[in-house]
């Protein structure tokens, strides 16, 4: 039977569950497009949910990792194989398949994606804040909670999409991990300034979500190398 220690914690699971179902939807979507079998779809949305979190959890030394002894975890793990099962079933029946047809509902996907990494950036926080270590000063610990905070939200997808033989999207595309670095500094300094530790997140929580939901409307991306790449486009079309 699953206990917390305080309603913080409570709250935390129930966002990470929230984070679960969302990243196993938009996961096991982008598994079946690549036309895996149903254990590459399981363990492609494992990893795209869990992945960040077992990076952060090797970095904070945490041995062995939480995922694999937490209780709370098993819950999101299993709640994660239910969602990609149930999805799996609708893509390999051919009259259904067409809810998950390349090029349909891709907006909804990039919005799951956006409050699976928002609940999972905050859980990140809060377990790194909890391992800082005693000789970190200011500085240090910023950096230390911010990084851990940023890998638990990202890290899943970029080992998701290393594993598909394709370049991380959070380093090309759609305004994936600055969000996360500001809702997290936000978080840091809501928390320095006496800001309780649930409202901080749920601040956090909400400014990532926002800024990733604005860059999914208005397509925000930050600048790339347009010169370099418009020359190789010119002396490729020749």
């Amino acid at each position: 039977m699953l206990e917390f220690e305080s309603t913080f914690d409570l709250i935390i699971f129930i966002i990470e569950i929230i984070g679960c179902i969302s990243f196993g939807t938009s996961g096991a979507i982008k598994a079946i497009r690549s036309n895996t079998d149903i254990l590459g779809v399981w363990i492609l949305t494992l990893i795209e949910a869990f992945g960040g979190g077992l990076i952060r959890d090797l970095i904070i030394s945490s041995y062995p990792p939480f995922i694999f002894w937490n209780k709370e975890y098993h819950v999101m793990a299993l709640s994660i194989l239910i969602v990609s099962s149930i999805l799996f079933i609708i893509g390999y029946n051919k009259k259904s398949a067409h809810l998950i047809e390349k090029h349909r509902h891709d907006s909804w996907i990039y919005y799951l994606d956006a409050i699976g990494i928002a609940a999972f950036c905050v859980s990140g926080l809060t377990i790194a804040y909890k391992w800082i270590p005693e000789q970190a000063g200011v500085v240090g610990t910023y950096v230390f909670v911010i990084t851990l905070g940023v890998l638990t939200g990202v890290g899943g997808g970029m080992l998701r999409d290393i594993f598909m033989g394709r370049i991380p999207t959070i380093f090309q595309k759609h305004f994936y991990m600055t969000p996360c670095i500001i809702g997290c500094l936000v978080y840091m300094l809501m928390v320095n300034l006496g800001v309780s530790h649930i409202i901080s997140s749920i601040v956090c929580f909400s400014i990532i979500l926002v800024l990733r939901f604005l860059a999914i409307k208005f397509q925000w991306n930050l600048p790339i190398a347009k010169g370099y790449k418009e020359l190789i486009d010119e002396k490729n079309n020749k």
